[in-house]
């Protein structure tokens, strides 16, 4: 990938991925964002919008900060995909219901973590600590992926059969051990 993006291309991939206007600081990063959801409507996937940009960001064309726009546009423009499909069914309530909820958490999510520019801070350093991670551990990924997509969800779904009074026993008992670790 680094052979491909040498010279000229690689001067203008990285000055077109890396936008920035220097009279108005966080417009490129709109920008950006706008670009992420039109890339991700036009191919109908996030996964296609991320998976092809994120390794331009191993190989340094594309800035840490200026990727999470793209991310953040490809969250937004996916939902259209689910909105056509809403419709497309036989039963548009329920579909345009579920295809509103998907909107909604991620322009929610963005709202929370976009607009102000210290709170990008939090994703962008736990990225930075995951990737680091997995720099320095070879174990790592593997591991994190099995415990996030397999150990998490068994054990809520094991907690979800055991009833109200356990999740809220072990729940405050998790809240009780994260409060002393805070202070």
């Amino acid at each position: 990938l680094q052979s491909v993006f040498r010279g000229r291309a690689a001067i203008w991939m990285q000055s077109l991925l890396n936008l920035e206007f220097k009279s108005v600081p966080f417009l490129g990063d709109y920008v950006l964002l706008a670009f992420g959801i039109g890339i991700t409507i036009l191919m109908q996937s996030s996964s296609i919008t991320t998976s092809t940009l994120t390794p331009l960001v191993g190989v340094g064309l594309i800035s840490l900060e200026k990727m999470f726009p793209f991310t953040v546009g490809a969250n937004i423009g996916t939902t259209l995909t689910g909105i056509m499909s809403a419709l497309a069914s036989s039963n548009i309530k329920v579909g345009m219901e579920v295809a509103l909820a998907h909107l909604f958490f991620n322009l929610i999510g963005t709202l929370i973590w976009f607009p102000v520019p210290f709170m990008r801070a939090v994703p962008l350093s736990m990225a930075k600590f995951l990737g680091s991670m997995a720099a320095d551990l070879r174990w790592f990924p593997v591991a994190y992926i099995f415990t996030m997509f397999a150990v998490l969800p068994i054990i809520f779904f094991l907690l979800s059969l055991a009833g109200v009074a356990v999740v809220g026993v072990l729940g405050s008992l998790l809240f009780l051990a994260l409060l002393a670790l805070v202070i």
